[in-house]
């Protein structure tokens, strides 16, 4: 399951939380699940980072003072008549 949204990123961490929580997990799957909760928290992170970056680059352009000012393209923020 891919996750879309930081909805559907707190859903999987909190199944991820579940599944650690089990009691009758064998030592065996408890590593493997902690190995998983691992690479998901630091992939999480990165989505929350970049999250961060979208949202401060949204304030920005809706605080400017120049409104020809443009942020480069990567950053993903389009003016209202570039939406398709």
């Amino acid at each position: 399951m891919a996750s879309n949204n930081l909805s559907d990123l707190n859903d999987m961490l909190f199944n991820q939380l579940v599944r650690l929580d089990k009691d009758d997990i064998n030592d065996d799957e408890l590593k493997k699940e902690i190995d998983r909760s691992k690479a998901m928290n630091g992939i999480a992170h990165t989505i929350v980072d970049n999250a961060r970056v979208v949202l401060d680059a949204n304030k920005f352009m809706d605080t400017r003072e120049d409104t020809n000012l443009k942020l480069p393209r990567m950053i993903g923020v389009k003016e209202d008549k570039e939406h398709d």
